[in-house]
């Protein structure tokens, strides 16, 4: 039950967030709608695409060095497309359109709790999986929480490209890219690069943090730009 609290109070504290987003929304049912749809995106993305690839790779090729490699482009190569789908909605895209960056951040946070509840209930099932008291999952609150708002952060390039005639192929890339850079990290953990050995976890939580800050700071850039377009 540890982990289930955990990623209760998880929720309830990224759904704070989505409350403010939809106080600060010119159209908060559009964006109220948006993050509905973002729910169930993560993990039907995980068994529509992820899994079944990783296992034709896996049962074709075996263990292979270049399969690992490969798995490390899982993730932005998935979940963004993923979270793209949400523009394909008339009412969602014409929302875009007026408040890039609130759509983008509810986005973010409907696509963050499907996973939180997505890793609880894998972890959970787990026979390693440690049943300990909530209080001892704060890491995992801290992490999901950031990432949370990091999946808003990485809309960011594309959904602004949208509603500002550019690129969203070209804003699309520049968040696979940043997704792959927030990731790497973790395969160097995972093979003990540099022989950090348990260093690795401070490092870890260090460069979420820094990416939590940028993608702070581009939000309100990018807010500052469209108000000023918008006078």
């Amino acid at each position: 039950m540890g982990l289930f609290i955990a990623a209760s109070i998880t929720t309830v504290l990224a759904l704070c967030g989505l409350v403010i987003l939809l106080r600060r929304s010119d159209d908060w049912r559009s964006t109220a709608f948006a993050f509905v749809i973002a729910l169930p995106l993560q993990p039907l993305m995980i068994y529509a695409v992820r899994l079944p690839v990783d296992g034709l790779l896996r049962t074709t090729f075996g263990m292979l060095g270049w399969v690992t490699i490969v798995s490390m482009f899982y993730a932005p190569l998935t979940e963004e497309p993923a979270k793209w789908l949400t523009a394909l909605v008339p009412r969602v895209r014409h929302a875009i359109a007026k408040d890039p960056v609130v759509l983008a951040l509810a986005v973010g946070v409907g696509f963050g709790i499907g996973e939180i509840w997505f890793l609880a209930h894998a972890l959970i099932k787990s026979p390693s999986y440690p049943d300990l008291p909530f209080w001892m999952f704060g890491g995992f609150v801290f992490e999901r929480l950031a990432v949370c708002f990091l999946h808003g952060a990485l809309l960011l390039p594309p959904f602004y490209a949208l509603a500002t005639g550019h690129s969203f192929l070209l804003g699309g890339f520049a968040g696979v890219v940043a997704h792959f850079l927030l990731n790497f990290p973790i395969y160097l953990a995972g093979i003990n690069a540099f022989g950090l050995g348990d260093s690795w976890a401070g490092v870890l939580l260090l460069w979420i943090a820094l990416f939590v800050l940028l993608g702070g700071l581009l939000a309100l850039s990018l807010s500052r730009r469209l108000n000023q377009a918008s006078r």
